[in-house]
Formats: C-alpha cells, structure tokens, sequence
C-alpha cells in the first residue's frame, strides 16, 4: 500500500478514526478524574559493618547484620509502624504500601512508602525507617543463635572424628576433616563474637520529608495523550480493517479482477461533470475546456477505437452493472466525443423504462425528426435516435427483427452507432442489445459497485456471447497526473488548474431580449475534420480563429461554447443556416465583446 492510498483509506474512514480517538479521550479524561492518586517517599538507612580484621586488605572481613530487603516487610516491623501511625492501622494492609531495596556498595537500606497524601506517605516512610532499626538488634540476636546452633552441630563432629583419629591415628582423612571442623568452628566464634561487639547496627540516614514525596503513576496530561494516541491506532485500525473487508470496487485492479477484462478507462470528475451540465446545460466533452472528465472521455473513445479494429460501421454499446452508475451521462459524452472527432455518429436511447440520453441530447432550434425517425442534436456530425413502443414489454420490443431491422439502418447511416443500454442485471435488455455489438463497455462506479456485482455482470454477458471489451470505471478520484493532462500546453490554464482541479463548465448561451434564438459561439473544428461535410450542410472551414485576450492563446476560448444545430456552419445561426446567408456584423459583435471581456478579467 503507497502513502496516497493509506491516506485515502484514512479519509474514507475518517468518521472511523474520529470517533476511536474521541471515545478514547473521553475515557482517558475520566480515568484521570477518577484514579486515586498515590504519593511516594523514601527514607534511607546506614547499615553499620564491623571489620573482622585480616593480616592484610584482601583478607580483611567485614560483618554486617542481615541485610535482607524482606525485613523491611517484616511483621514484626509493620505492627510497630501501625502503633507508630495510629489510626488503626492493619498491618496486613501497611504490606502493600512498603518496600525496601538493598545497596551492598553503600550498604544503605532504602525504604519506600506509598499513601494518599504526601504527608501520611512521609510519616509512613520515617515510621517504616524507625521501626526497621528499632528491630535490628532482635535480627542480631536470632543470627547468634543461628551461629550457636552451627558450632553445636559441629562441636558433634568434632567429637566423632576425634574418636576415628584415636582408633586410626595414622588415618590421613581424618586428620584432614578434622581440621576443616576446627576452622569452620573458629569463623563461627569470630562473627559471633563479631555481632555481639555491633551496639548500633543501623541509625536513620536520610528521613523523608515532604519535598521529596512525588506522584506515583503517569500525570493527568500524559494518560491524555496516551489516549488519544490509543485512539488514533485503534481508529487506524479499524479503518484498515474496513477496507480489508470492503467488498466495493476501489481501483483499477478490483475492476479488472472482478469482470475478467481490462480497465480501459478511468473517469475522473463524472459528478463535477453532471453538476457542470446540469447548470449549463451543455455537454462537458462539447465545450472546448479541458478537465480531467473530458480526457477520460477521449482515453475511453481511443480505448474502443483501437478494439473496433478499424471497423468501417462500428456499434458500441455501453451498459453498466447497477442502476447508480452514470451510464446516460458517459454514453452521450462519447458519442459527442466521436462526431467531434469528425465521425458521423448515432446515438440511440435503448433504455425504454429510464430514456435519459433522449433528455442529454436535446433537438436543436430547427427542423425536427428525420424521415428515417433520426433527429438532430446541438453537437455536429450527432444524431439521436429513441427506441419505443409502449404496447411490448421493453425486453420483448428489442428482441423483435425491427428493432433488428432499425438498428441495422442505423448502422449504415454513420460511422459510429453508440447504444445507451439498461444495466445487465436489472434486465435481458443489455445482452440483447449487446448481440447487435461490436464493443460493448461495461460502467461500473468506484468505491460504490460491489465487486461481486461486477463478476456477476460480466459473467452474465460473457454466457450470453456479447463482446465485452472491458470497464470504464466512473468515479475515480482525480490526481495531479490528470490535471497536468487536462491543462497541457497552456500555462495559464496549468496554473489555475492548480487551484480548481476540474474546472467548471459554464454556459455561454444568453437569449436575446427579442427572442429571437441565441448567438453560437464559433467553433474551432479539429484539423481531420476540416473536409467533413456536416448532415446537410456545407463542408466546415479549418478552424475559426478568435482574437487572443490578454493571458490566453488565440483560438482558446475561456467559456464553453454551444455547438450550432447540424445543418449550421461555424458562426452561424439557425436563421442563417436555413436562409444559406452569411452572419451580419450585429450578430457576432456580442459573442466577441463577450469573450474579449472574458479574456480581460482572467
């Protein structure tokens, strides 16, 4: 996983990590309100050594009492230090709050004491110290005994052995362990003696004081942020974990995974795109603005174009998985992307319960249907064609020899016939349709189609033997890689792409208060498209140069423009193309008052 998809993966599950860190400081906050605070204070006891004596320093001795730490809890110690405290104090309970720790280079005794408060940790602390020294003597004592009881057993062997050296005189070994009893003894007597001679086996070095009380434990700040990291890592895994078990398509790999085919595009900015013609309305892949939408577009045109293998009358039909994907809203682009391209192309709504190209394509502002029941769009070279009978059901209607019959004419009246069809496993409309196909796309929406929808889609038209060519996947989030595309070669736009990633199409149509029809904004046609003939119009010019304002390029325009109805050259109105004359000075002075001031304010 790359750090850009970590940091998608975070912000899908945003509210996931919000809430983990949230809850987790709350529960910090109130552990901290609530948690008892202990202090703790040290007291620190000198143990006194007696030096044993020795011919030189190596094999001098020292002799101290016992120093074992577990005489700090000794019962012993701990009544004396519940008598010293008062307050009834249980012994038992005064255990869990001492403890001692032994240094045998400064053979110091450290005594340590928690409480509530620091002052009753203190008293507790030089109570425990006191008591402690107070008890050494009584330790001193029960180590002579302990001495006593080891001469004892070894004056016995002494004896033993006496009597095996008078029955062997010459026995070596006995000799031997003789000796050996006798100098065990003697360094028994000598730290015997040893002890009896210490007065003062240990006195107070260092009591506690208050200053030297601390808080035990993290402070209130610290259990904070440790909670809230604590959130955050749970938050963090949870929101892993959610994408592990999502079962939605997210990427490229998912889409191609799941169907068996090829992602062949990746839509970028379909819902800007949807809002920016809902607004206009005019196509966004009509209007000369680049956006990462539009180039996703043209990718999925040269996509099919390179499949179709050069067909000479190509049938492309675009489905989707589900009913949520933009399935109308991509079909009409790319069949506007075609006939911009300079291909006659058809578009055909076969989608008889949902007909939402019939509405994406509207009639332009002159004749209406064609004898041939194909009609005109506002996008040269583009015509519509709606499949419909409301006495059949929809399935039964296309399955019929004249839908058959109707889209094959069709087929020969352009270069490029584009299909609108309902989603595969809402109905067989899809696959009968897709039996007229030469390509057939199948949509599917990122971050919203389940993977097995799109298996399940996929395999349905495969068994039904449609041509499924691949995915276009819609809802992808943009990149820099698709701005720099969509702004190539034109530094303003690059830096203001920069700001606005997707920019927004805005209509350049305004009515004139007559009403008479609005004044088209020239197009400025592609270099292949300079000798095509429009439907029953004359041949189009080149291109149609515009004046550059200040910042841009000439031939670039900053607002959309309307593409004229098919029969209307560059430049001309409905009125114009009808009567054939050329468009007079009144009508194209305020489409170029209106980009001059355009040019001006960016």
């Amino acid at each position: 996983m790359t750090v850009r998809e970590f940091l998608r993966v975070m912000w899908a599950g945003k509210y996931l990590v919000v809430a983990s860190v949230v809850l987790a400081l709350a529960a910090a906050v109130v552990y901290a309100d609530r948690k008892p605070e202990l202090y703790e204070a040290t007291a620190s006891v000198q143990i006194n050594a007696v030096d044993l004596g020795g011919d030189t320093a190596s094999t001098a001795t020292t002799t101290t009492v016992d120093t074992d730490p577990r005489l700090v809890e000794a019962p012993g110690v701990l009544r004396s230090v519940a008598k010293a405290v008062g307050g009834g104090a249980d012994p038992k309970a005064l255990a869990g709050q001492v403890s001692g720790q032994y240094d045998a280079g400064s053979q110091i005794m450290t005594v340590t004491t928690t409480a509530s408060t620091p002052e009753s940790a203190v008293e507790l602390a030089n109570a425990v110290a006191s008591a402690y020294v107070g008890s050494l003597p009584g330790v001193i004592d029960d180590q002579i005994a302990e001495l006593d009881a080891r001469r004892d057993a070894l004056r016995d062997q002494l004896g033993a052995v006496d009597k095996q050296v008078a029955d062997s005189p010459k026995d070596p070994l006995a000799g031997a362990e003789r000796s050996t009893i006798i100098d065990q003894y003697q360094t028994l007597s000598a730290s015997r003696s040893t002890l009896e001679s210490i007065v003062t086996p240990a006195q107070v070095l260092t009591p506690a004081t208050g200053s030297s009380a601390v808080v035990v434990g993290l402070p209130r700040a610290s259990i904070v942020l440790l909670g809230a990291l604590a959130g955050l890592a749970v938050g963090v895994g949870l929101a892993l974990a959610r994408r592990a078990l999502d079962s939605r398509v997210r990427a490229r790999p998912d889409a191609a995974a799941a169907a068996g085919v090829p992602v062949i595009a990746e839509l970028y900015g379909v819902t800007r795109a949807a809002k920016s013609y809902r607004r206009t309305p005019v196509l966004p892949i009509s209007s000369r603005v680049a956006s990462p939408f539009t180039e996703s577009i043209r990718e999925l045109r040269t996509a099919l174009h390179v499949a179709m293998q050069d067909v000479e009358h190509a049938v492309v039909v675009v489905t989707a998985t589900d009913p949520h994907a933009p399935r109308s809203f991509i079909a009409a682009n790319l069949a506007a992307s075609w006939a911009m391209s300079g291909r006659s192309t058809v578009a055909v709504s076969g989608d008889l319960r949902r007909p939402d190209m019939e509405n994406l394509l509207p009639r332009p502002n002159g004749p209406g249907t064609d004898p041939d029941g194909m009609r005109p769009t506002q996008v040269p070279n583009l015509r519509f064609l709606a499949l419909h009978d409301p006495t059949m059901d929809p399935a039964d209607f296309l399955a019929t020899d004249r839908v058959r019959a109707t889209i094959e004419a069709a087929r020969d009246a352009g270069e490029v016939l584009v299909i609108d069809a309902p989603p595969v496993l809402a109905a067989a409309d899809a696959t009968i349709l897709g039996a007229f196909a030469d390509c057939v796309v199948l949509v599917a929406t990122a971050g919203r189609t389940a993977r097995s929808v799109l298996a399940e889609a996929a395999e349905r038209l495969r068994i039904n033997g449609v041509p499924l060519t691949g995915v276009a996947l819609a809802g992808v989030k943009g990149d820099s890689r698709m701005v720099y595309a969509s702004t190539y070669g034109d530094p303003v736009d690059a830096e203001a792409a920069a700001v606005a990633p997707e920019p927004e199409e805005t209509s350049s149509d305004q009515s004139s208060p007559t009403g008479a029809p609005p004044v088209q904004a020239p197009v400025q046609a592609p270099d292949d498209d300079a000798a095509a003939p429009e439907a029953g119009g004359p041949p189009r010019p080149a291109a149609t140069h515009r004046p550059a304002g200040h910042g841009g390029h000439a031939g670039h325009s900053r607002r959309p423009p309307t593409f004229p109805p098919t029969g209307a050259g560059p430049g001309k109105t409905t009125a114009d193309a009808d009567t054939g004359s050329d468009p007079t000075p009144a009508d194209v002075a305020p489409t170029i008052g209106r980009l001059l001031r355009t040019a001006r304010r960016s």
